[in-house]
């Protein structure tokens, strides 16, 4: 068994090749490309174990180690880096000691997601990612009216014709100006994100439980699809506690010396399901009354961004519970929740209007 640390980067990579007594046969610092790889994996004779750390660049290296062959483990970056400290760390070195801790079956696996679920991710995150920028315009544009003290309300988004109409003759020729651009921003990221929902709806087959899980207060189709293809797998979270913490949903902790605190900023998990849980909180706690309750309650003790996130892992501890026991959704908190008769957040941008 020959195994292969690749240290891969934009536009070169170094791949170091062990035997199965540790000793380096061959190694190489090649382009990144298709043709690199042939090249250098066919001097080998039997099978090939191949390791890579999970940057943002390894699909095209997991699709070609699938066509020829190659089982390919994706390394958890941050959790290799604490158990391969090295004085000298140069990128030979780290191909090494990557080919090394496969021999010793001690990488730290990341979650490789399915070939076939790819797409589906790539359109959920694209879609997230244009939910958040148009949140940074609104903001913006927010910023720029209530410098002249004027208020845009919550459903004066929805019509962004008539708030630009609305706002010109409250600003200031320069201000307009801005506020007019950032409209026009606005409404065709909107745009955007609809061209990706239609694609999403068009893509997804039916599941079951992804037909469950528009059961739960904030989760459309699109959301409950988020979450499906973020998580894949559910089984490799033997709990609800671990599933909400992957989900970036619980602060995590520095305790040392009798002394305790959360620690904040915590960049573990995963920032997209954190997004789609947070977007889910908001739509329930304004839609379904136990929901209000329960965050109204925590709000009042611990302020709007902790009730949001505690609202949120609630969701999560939900969906968990329904994906691992394939069971519907049995309430909030143990109570049957119903949507309010009249919705008033998140209304959709209409870009046309």
């Amino acid at each position: 068994m020959t195994h292969v640390g690749i240290d891969l980067h934009s536009n070169n990579m170094v791949n170091v090749a062990i035997n199965s007594n540790g000793k380096v046969v061959k190694e190489a610092k090649l382009p990144t490309a298709s043709r690199s790889l042939e090249d250098f994996f066919g001097d080998f004779e039997g099978p090939v174990k191949a390791v890579v750390e999970c940057t943002s660049n390894w699909y095209w290296l997991s699709d070609w180690c699938r066509a020829n062959g190659v089982d390919l483990t994706l390394a958890h970056a941050k959790m290799v880096k604490a158990i391969s400290y090295a004085k000298v760390k140069t990128d030979t070195v780290d191909a090494k000691t990557l080919a090394e801790l496969l021999q010793a079956d001690l990488i730290p696996e990341a979650y490789q997601i399915k070939h076939d679920r790819r797409e589906l991710r790539e359109l959920t995150r694209g879609r997230l990612r244009m939910i958040q920028w148009r949140g940074k315009l609104q903001s913006a544009l927010w910023g720029q009216a209530i410098k002249y003290n004027v208020q845009i309300s919550g459903s004066q988004w929805r019509y962004l014709d008539k708030l630009g109409n609305w706002l010109q003759p409250q600003l200031p020729p320069a201000a307009n100006l801005q506020a007019q651009l950032l409209i026009q921003q606005i409404g065709q990221l909107q745009e955007h994100i609809h061209r990706i929902e239609d694609e999403i709806d068009r893509q997804v087959p039916f599941e079951e439980a992804a037909q469950r899980l528009m059961d739960v207060p904030g989760l459309g189709k699109v959301g409950a699809w988020t979450i499906m293809a973020e998580i894949g797998d559910i089984t490799r979270f033997p709990s609800a506690k671990q599933f909400v913490s992957y989900c970036r949903l619980v602060p995590g902790a520095k305790d040392s010396g009798g002394s305790r605190r959360h620690k904040s900023g915590n960049k573990d998990g995963n920032k997209y399901l954190r997004a789609a849980f947070g977007q889910a909180a908001v739509s329930a706690y304004t839609h379904y009354k136990v929901v209000k309750k329960f965050y109204r309650k925590i709000k009042r003790r611990s302020g709007r961004s902790v009730a949001r996130a505690v609202v949120g892992k609630e969701l999560a501890k939900g969906v968990w519970h329904m994906l691992t026991k394939n069971q519907e959704y049995k309430g909030f908190k143990g109570q049957p929740v119903r949507a309010a008769s009249q919705t008033c957040w998140p209304q959709p941008i209409n870009p046309h209007a």
